[in-house]
């Protein structure tokens, strides 16, 4: 059969099946051996020596999370609508296309494909650990095995694909999953109801994610800790490929919030409109614009969403005026706001900009110039940074959590911490990392401040700059049979530092206490058991896990420590 021209092509490419894949993989079918009838590989995190993680709560465990939903996206629905359900001969003819054009004429052959599709099925068997499992390094989630003896290269030719497609949703859900354990932690050190951690990591990232499909996909991942997201298509992928149900249970929820571009506009065009206006010819310009922005916020909280929740970004301009002179101004409309359904009646302030520990937490006294123990302040009233000279407010140096306090706080956690009036909050999702929000959260334990006073959005610097090196994953082949002879397949370099090491022969992997243990070299029979579980065989998925058995398991498979029993490392 003659590939066809690209004029013979349908007018796009789309997504062929056999091209998502690196070159390379397309010619290893042909150089195994030719008696070779079967080959297991396994996919595996190596290493976490890049993970940005805190090493105080990190215990080398990841979240396995996004088989099932590749399972369903590639190997069943595109496979069988752009493969296995079309005629041979188209179903080929792309995928010989691209290979002749690309690498020569002939250099891969086409017929293994055919004889896939004369199958009529991908002769491949999947065995995972339950999605949710936190996964000790070194030991493999998932691996691959082909069922039929004359097609043993589909246990790793789908390395490249499955790759791609899954190490990031994965690498997301740890991170988001060492974030609940931080929040956890402070939460039961300072009080806070255990209820609101789940809010108090909201999902920021999609804008900056590589694309909708990797937003949504880490989005989800991000969901199996925190409900809080504004990642819309990370709801509509759970609910496709993972059984949630959003008219039944609570799969992510967010609140209205302005942006930039609303208060400028907003607070501009009042501007412009008190210029005008003779009552005003003695206020300054700053002082019309601080008006204007009262009137703006005001509107938002009184006329536009007098009920229920609104996050209100609130450093256009002054944040600090809005923290201390607005959020006063409008205490009693605040205080006033009737309740959703929920029984929430809250107005967020969110500050995007500047440091935000310092933002929300202060400044100590041991950071500013002292005299005698006390801070000094100049004829202005300002305050001097230690490390730079820089002169600050006293508005800055107590912080937004402690300007909040002064003026709506009355309550006090169980722990003896300081609580804000239920009816104001504080969000800060700018450069928020777990470093950061692990500072974060002991300065304002050591002022005597609950966690809960503020909710960290966490954006795509954290969940999107990373890389398949973050938790070192990778998909190596373990195991083969070559004309009724067992081959233990491994690979370690001796110019590694043991990183690249790889399981060896085949595998077996067993729930010991709280981790997961890896048996290599093992026999047929031994391979057999073990945690690791059929889920897909023969282009049919076997198990289906839903987004609740895969919360549940996950936030059962971690306790969080005694308070006092952690010993914090650096700090901001």
């Amino acid at each position: 059969m003659n590939a066809p021209t690209r004029r013979e092509v349908l007018e796009k490419n789309n997504l062929v099946p056999f091209n998502l894949a690196d070159f390379y993989k397309t010619g290893h079918p042909s150089m195994y051996p030719a008696a070779t009838t079967k080959l297991v590989a396994n996919f595996t995190p190596r290493s976490a020596k890049y993970a940005p993680v805190l090493k105080e709560l990190f215990d080398d465990k990841v979240v396995w999370f996004g088989l099932q939903g590749f399972i369903q996206e590639f190997l069943i629905d595109l496979f069988g609508k752009e493969f296995f359900r079309k005629p041979k001969g188209q179903a080929v003819r792309k995928y010989q296309r691209r290979m002749d054009t690309a690498l020569g004429p002939g250099a891969v052959a086409a017929s293994r494909l055919e004889a896939l599709h004369e199958l009529g099925y991908l002769p491949l068997e999947i065995r995972s650990l339950p999605e949710g499992s936190r996964v000790d390094i070194k030991v493999p989630p998932v691996i691959f095995i082909n069922t039929h003896p004359d097609f043993p290269w589909v246990a790793t030719y789908f390395e490249t694909l499955f790759s791609c497609e899954t190490w990031k949703p994965s690498t997301v859900a740890t991170i988001a999953f060492e974030f609940r354990k931080l929040l956890d932690y402070f939460a039961q050190l300072t009080g806070t109801a255990p209820e609101f951690v789940g809010w108090q990591g909201h999902d920021f990232s999609m804008r900056g994610m590589s694309g909708v499909h990797d937003a949504m996909r880490c989005g989800a991942g991000h969901l199996l800790s925190f409900t809080g997201t504004d990642t819309i298509p990370a709801l509509d992928y759970l609910e496709d490929f993972y059984g949630a149900d959003a008219d039944n249970e609570l799969v992510g929820g967010s609140i209205p919030a302005s942006e930039h571009s609303v208060m400028a506009l907003r607070i501009l065009l009042t501007l412009q409109r008190l210029r005008r206006d003779p009552a005003n010819t003695a206020l300054n310009e700053p002082a019309l614009r601080r008006k204007a922005e009262l009137a703006v916020v005001r509107e938002f909280v009184t006329q536009d969403y007098p009920a229920g929740m609104v996050s209100i970004v609130s450093d256009t301009f002054d944040f600090w005026n809005v923290i201390t002179v607005i959020a006063r101004e409008l205490k009693a409309d605040i205080l006033a706001r009737k309740p959703d359904a929920l029984g929430n009646a809250k107005v967020v302030f969110r500050p995007d900009s500047g440091d935000p520990v310092k933002i929300l937490t202060g400044y100590t006294a041991d950071e500013l110039q002292c005299e005698a123990g006390q801070p000094l302040v100049d004829d202005a009233g300002r305050y001097i940074v230690k490390a730079t000279g820089e002169r600050i407010t006293e508005a800055e140096r107590k912080g937004a959590v402690e300007c909040l306090w002064e003026i709506y706080g009355e309550t006090t956690t169980s722990q003896g911490f300081k609580l804000l009036d239920a009816h104001v909050g504080l969000i800060y999702g700018d450069s928020i990392t777990l470093p950061r929000a692990r500072d974060i959260l002991l300065r304002l334990a050591a002022k005597g401040f609950a966690s809960g006073n503020v909710v960290f959005g966490i954006g795509s610097f954290v969940y999107g700059m990373n890389s398949r090196d973050t938790f070192g994953y990778a998909l190596k082949a373990i195991y083969a049979e070559v004309d009724g002879e067992a081959v233990d397949i491994y690979k370690d370099p001796a110019t590694d530092d043991g990183t690249k090491k790889s399981a060896k022969g085949m595998v077996r992997v067993e729930r010991e206490g709280d981790c997961f243990v890896l048996y290599e070299q093992q026999t047929p029979e031994q391979a057999e058991g073990g945690a690791l579980v059929p889920v897909f065989r023969d282009g049919e998925l076997l198990v289906r896990q839903s987004l609740a058995d895969i919360r549940e398991r996950l936030q059962s498979s971690w306790h969080c420590p005694e308070v006092g029993s952690i010993r914090w490392h650096s700090q901001g």
